[in-house]
């Protein structure tokens, strides 16, 4: 099986995207009878990434989305023979092998006022023509499933759930606390948006008197237009005096976001909405204490002891006194629970065995 994979999202830093690739390939690359081949502007970055000497790496020439899907993806199939090529949302107009669509999710259909009007009428097109071209689609929960079949009318049968999977990160040497002058924190991982709510956050943290004895972070990209804006309106909040207290990080390696897993009194994620949501289970197997949203594809994670609503300002309050005074956390059952249920090797084999019968 030779699969030619579009991985220029990492050409724009990490997210759930390119942890999504990033653990399913790597997974992959054991298994039997495939040839992996990866395509982005940066190869550099992704040799780093994709260790294994297994993997291949095509550079993309071209830095215009469209005119990658209309001729440089197409070329570089037809030259190169592949069987499959796996694509995020939108696959190339022009079909030249099996492909492969993971539509992680459709929020901005279902959730409007997160999303402007031109990214929701491009992306709702896109997506649409993509999903009725692919062989095979995958998405990444069942709430994402159900909303891809009702609103791009595609029987449910014909999508497959392939979630995002988590492994054991080794013990981090660094100790985040005294390199960044940090309190006992309370944190958040997640790109600055609207839906991600870390204004939410910082009002719970700031109505409750936690600044009195806690650090707050919020790691997590201030790229596109949509974050800077958010971003801008977000420090605006944040009281002269309490300014100290209040941690912001981009571009974190992964050891660093480790040690702040390790380290945190408690990871608090109050999305309003996820096709997936992996930070809360990246904290869960990490054995941080988890306060996570109970909404959309988070409804998923029975796992956790305490959830809560993200529109419900005071539970979410109530709830992080409630988890910082517990003293008997499950951590191990938690995390079992969340390795268990979310496997690398399990959901990468089962993305092997549904693609191999279009071989």
């Amino acid at each position: 099986m030779k699969i030619l994979i579009d991985a220029h999202v990492f050409d724009n830093g990490l997210q759930g995207t390119t942890s999504y690739i990033k653990n399913l390939y790597n997974t992959l690359a054991d298994f039997p009878n495939i040839q992996i081949t990866l395509c982005a502007s940066d190869i550099t970055n992704l040799k780093n990434i994709f260790a294994n000497e297994k993997f291949e790496f095509i550079a993309l020439k071209s830095k215009s989305k469209i005119w990658r899907l209309f001729y440089e993806y197409p070329k570089i199939i037809q030259n190169g023979k592949f069987d499959f090529a796996h694509f995020q949302y939108i696959v190339p107009f022009r079909k030249k092998c099996v492909y492969i669509n993971t539509i992680h999710d459709i929020l901005f259909l279902d959730f409007p006022k997160y999303f402007d009007l031109f990214y929701r009428i491009t992306k709702g097109f896109l997506f649409k023509l993509s999903a009725k071209k692919s062989d095979i689609i995958f998405t990444v929960s069942q709430f994402s499933k159900n909303r891809i079949a009702e609103i791009f009318s595609i029987p449910k049968e014909n999508i497959h759930i392939s979630p995002n999977a988590v492994q054991i990160s080794k013990m981090p040497s660094i100790d985040v606390k005294k390199k960044y002058a940090i309190r006992n924190f309370i944190h958040y991982v997640a790109r600055f948006e609207p839906r991600k709510n870390q204004i939410g956050l910082l009002k719970a943290y700031l109505n409750s008197g936690l600044h009195n004895n806690y650090d707050l972070v919020f790691i997590g990209r201030i790229k596109d237009k949509i974050e800077m804006k958010y971003y801008e309106k977000f420090v605006k909040l944040i009281p002269y005096d309490v300014k100290i207290n209040v941690h912001i990080f981009e571009n974190l390696n992964e050891e660093e976001l480790v040690a702040f897993y390790k380290q945190s009194s408690c990871f608090a994620y109050p999305s309003f909405a996820e096709g997936f949501g992996i930070p809360p289970i990246e904290a869960g197997v990490n054995c941080c204490k988890v306060l996570c949203s109970n909404q959309t594809a988070m409804a998923d994670f029975d796992f956790f002891k305490y959830t809560f609503n993200p529109s419900n300002e005071n539970e979410l309050q109530q709830k992080i006194f409630e988890v910082l005074k517990d003293d008997e956390y499950p951590f191990e059952e938690i995390k079992n629970a969340i390795i268990e249920k979310y496997s690398l090797y399990d959901i990468a084999n089962n993305f092997y065995n549904i693609v191999m019968r279009y071989q």
